[in-house]
Order: structure tokens, then sequence, then C-alpha cells
């Protein structure tokens, strides 16, 4: 992680990529979840308005005006109540009056009385063709009515081939709502007052019955379909009901392209919030369901999904750049912790070395001659690098020539070796360092009295004074050293080359008679 927050810091322009792409994606899910929480506000409303429409619905039937006429017709009149109950004959003039002025008050097509073996007795309707002497104990408005409850039961009817509503109250033997009922008062009206609510609702309104069947609907071709696709036996049912006439006898019906319900459903392609409510006309075979759907694409503003994500992505692009300037100000701050702490190892490093030199040269000086000095100086090599081998040579008195002047751990050296020859005359010819990387194979090889081990790199270094050739060394090194150890050993071999002139001069002025004298060689 942290490793990543590095990177970024040190690349503005993926850290800019990286917070453009978080932006963009903030964008993207506040537009989600601005049309989600709209879609949600909007579906809430719409579950409040059909709740509404839900109970207009009632108040227009089971709770209407003709429910509780032709209720209380079944309660409260005597001539009703003894025709039911087969005391007086069918048809009287008192009993028609009262079914004229309820059909004529609450605008129905026909009131009918029906006595307790299911027979019409009384009839007015508004064609001239009343129904008296009819059989519908089989109806299920009137199988409700006689088991003491009020109840609306749409159908479509057989001899107008039209959607019809019946309303039905029971016949009571007393002035009370007790005991068993001897009859019942219908009313028939058509589907007008649920039409006119369905097309006052907004959206598209839908009427389902018990079945599941497009009873009613403000959208003329989904009536007459179906919820849900039904098997064969469910049709066979509900052609055995003739509730809905001859409507499906020819040919199944259509489904509905959407699964009612309520929530956010989709339509050919587009979004609608939906919301049913239960319509309780006491149906023996259930509630009817009222939906109501919405088109959202009209209904939500894209204006206001554009502001939010825009919104949205202002603040984390805002956030985003924040951060990054953040992290480059750490990391700057970081960079320069980094270098003050460097520069310390550094100082210190090079403090020691001063220290190591100067032990170094205190230890020579006490020496009493350059052979000493030269076996200290690689005792001191081995010491601070680890060098496995080492030997020094010094540049004989006339100058073509390398003579031994000292060795640590090696198994007889060449005395001497020509300047030019082999590795050390030629380091001493270029008078430049040289650094020989071990390979595998390599000829190189430290003995011991336990083994041997191959060197990692071979160290070889001039002695120069002043630019004047004394001498070279040579380490054998058991890793490649890095360049603190290369400027540290020529360090030391400056300091070997001042210990040899000191030498050399002191030679010198014991035997006058030769020019130069090394006491080495």
């Amino acid at each position: 992680m942290m490793r990543a927050v590095e990177v970024i810091a040190r690349h503005p322009r993926w850290g800019g990529a990286l917070v453009l792409l978080c932006a963009a994606l903030a964008a993207a899910m506040a537009a989600y979840w601005s049309i989600g929480t709209r879609e949600r506000e909007y579906q809430a409303r719409l579950e409040i308005s059909l709740q509404r429409h839900a109970l207009k619905a009632m108040s227009l039937t089971l709770d209407g005006k003709l429910m509780g006429a032709i209720s209380m017709l079944g309660l409260v009149s005597p001539p009703i109540k003894q025709e039911s109950d087969g005391r007086t004959s069918a048809n009287s003039a008192d009993v028609l009056a009262l079914l004229a002025s309820a059909a004529q008050a609450f605008d129905a097509q026909a009131v009918f009385v029906v006595n307790r073996q299911g027979v019409v007795s009384s009839s007015w309707d508004d064609s001239g063709k009343p129904s008296t002497g009819l059989q519908i104990s089989f109806r299920p408005y009137f199988q409700t009515a006689v088991r003491g409850s009020d109840n609306v039961y749409a159908a479509i009817s057989l001899s107008r081939d039209e959607r019809t509503l019946y309303f039905a109250a029971p016949v009571y033997p007393g002035a009370t709502r007790g005991g068993a009922p001897i009859g019942a008062v219908v009313a028939r009206t058509g589907i007008d007052r649920i039409d006119r609510l369905l097309a006052a609702m907004p959206g598209t309104a839908l009427l389902l019955s018990p079945q599941g069947v497009v009873f009613a609907s403000n959208r003329s071709e989904w009536q007459g379909q179906l919820a849900v696709a039904p098997t064969q036996q469910q049709m066979e049912k509900i052609r055995a009901t003739r509730q809905f006439g001859n409507l499906f006898e020819r040919h199944m019906p259509d489904v509905l392209p959407f699964v009612t319900g309520t929530g956010i459903t989709s339509v050919h392609g587009r979004r609608y919030a939906m919301a049913s409510a239960p319509v309780d006309w006491n149906d023996p075979a259930g509630e009817w369901q009222l939906v109501l759907l919405e088109d959202l694409t009209h209904a939500i503003s894209p204006a206001r999904t554009i502001r939010d994500a825009a919104a949205a992505a202002a603040v984390i692009l805002c956030i985003g750049l924040l951060l990054l300037r953040m992290l480059r100000v750490r990391l700057t701050q970081r960079q320069a912790s980094c270098q003050l702490e460097q520069m310390a190892k550094d100082q210190a490093l090079r403090a020691e070395r001063r220290m190591q030199l100067a032990e170094l040269a205190l230890r020579m000086q006490q020496t009493d001659s350059a052979a000493v000095a030269v076996s200290v100086f690689l005792d001191e090599c081995h010491r601070l690098f680890g060098a496995l081998q080492g030997v020094v040579y010094c540049v004989d008195t006339d100058g073509t020539q390398l003579c031994l002047a000292g060795a640590y751990a090696g198994t007889q050296p060449p005395s001497c070796i020509a300047i030019g020859h082999g590795l050390l005359g030629q380091c001493a010819r270029e008078r430049q360092p040289r650094l020989l990387e071990a390979e595998q194979g390599n000829p190189w090889h430290i003995h011991s009295g336990l083994g041997q081990a191959a060197p990692a790199a071979l160290l070889l270094v001039p002695v120069l004074l002043q630019s004047r050739l004394l001498g070279v060394m040579e380490l054998a090194l058991p890793q490649r050293p890095d360049p603190s150890m290369l400027e540290q050993a020529t360090a030391m071999a400056e300091l070997l080359a001042i210990n040899l002139g000191v030498s050399r001069r002191a030679a010198a002025s014991d035997v006058p008679n030769k020019e130069e004298v090394c006491d080495v060689c």
C-alpha cells in the first residue's frame, strides 16, 4: 500500500489520472444513487396516491350509496322481507316502487329481489325486460349475500356482453342483522364508475380480478389480458365460472408484459414505478387488485441527475487533488528526511574512515622500517576489507621492476615483476586502479590449512607519491568492493606512499654515495 502511495506521489500524471477515474466513478455512483433515490421517492408517492384511489373505489362500490340503499331495503323493508320469505306474491306494487326508486336514485340498470330459493321474485330493469323468475342461486354474489355479507361481484353479462357490477345485500327476517338471511336484494350497474376512476388516475391503471384477469384499465390494449401465463387447468377453471362471458372461449388470453406487484419494473424497455392495493369486495374468489404504473422516463429530470453527478465528481476531484498535494508534500518531507539521514550516515562514515586512516598513519609512523610499515598496511587491509590475501611491490632503483615488499597470507608470490608484465606490471605502467571481478571457473584460489576458496574480486592500486610511482598493491577480496571501499583503499595507498617516501629519504641520507635507495627491495 505504501509503495503504491509513493508511486502515485512520484508520478503526478498517474495520480491525476487516478483522481479523474475516482471522480468519474463517484459521478456514476452519484447518478445511480440520485436516480434510485428519486425513484424510491416517486414509488412512495405513487403508493400513497394508489391507496387514496383504492379507498375511492371502495367508496364507489362496497362502501357507496347504492350498496347502502339496497342494504337498508333488505334490513328494514317489510314488503321485501315478506316477498323473500314467500308470504306475498311476486312483483308486488310496493316492492317494485321501492326497487325503481333505488335504481333511479343511484343510477342502477336494474334492481331485483331474490327469495331464499334463489329465484328472482321481483325486478325492475331500465331495459323494460325484468328478470323475474330467473334461477340465480348458483351466482357467487347471491351465495355470499345469503351468508350474511354485502358484496360486489364484477362479471361480463352474458345477455348484454358488457362488463357489469352486481351489488348484493342480504335480506334479514328481523329489523337487525341477526339470524339467517332469507333472500337478497341485488342491483346491477355498468362499469362506468370504475372506468371513470381509472381514467382520472395518473399513469396506467388496471383492475385485476382474483384470477389475474385485467377486468378494467385505462389502457385498452391490456384489458382482458392475464397477469400470469395460465395453465390449461387454470383456463378451464376460469371458463367454467362464466364470470368473463365469452372472452376466453375461443382463444388463450395474452399476458401482461410485466409482473404485477409493487416496485420498479420495466415495460418494453422503459422503467415504471408500480404500486398495487387490494380492493376487498367480499368476492369468494379472493381480493381484487388495483395496480398503478407511472412512466419514470419523464418523471425523473436528467438535469437533476447530472447536477448530482457533477457535484459528486467535483467533491471527489477536490479531495483527490488535496490528497495528491498532501502526498507530494509528505514525499518531499520524506525525501528531505532521507537525505538528511543519508548525509548524517555519510558524515559518520567519513569520520570513521578518517579515524581509521589516522590510526593507520599513527601505526605506520611508529614503525622503524618500510617492511614493517608494509606489514602493518596489509594487516589493516585484512581488518577493514576482509582481504583474503594481499601483496605490496615497490619499484626498484632502476625503475624497471617491481620488487616484493610484503605479503599477507601469500603462498610464495614472485619476488620481482617487470613493469608492464602481468596485471601488477600493467597497473604500475598505467598508474590507474584496476578491479577484476571473479567469474565462475576463475583461476584464482585462496589456499589454507582447512581448504581453499575463490575470491570475489581482485583490487590493484598503484602506490603514488605526488604522481611518482613507488609501488603497487594487490588485494584478494571476498566480495565486490563498493565505491566507498575503493576510495578508502586509495587513501590508504597514499598513506603507504608517504611512509615509503619517508623511508627512502631516510635511507638516502644514510648512504650519500647513492642517489636513491630502497631498503625493502
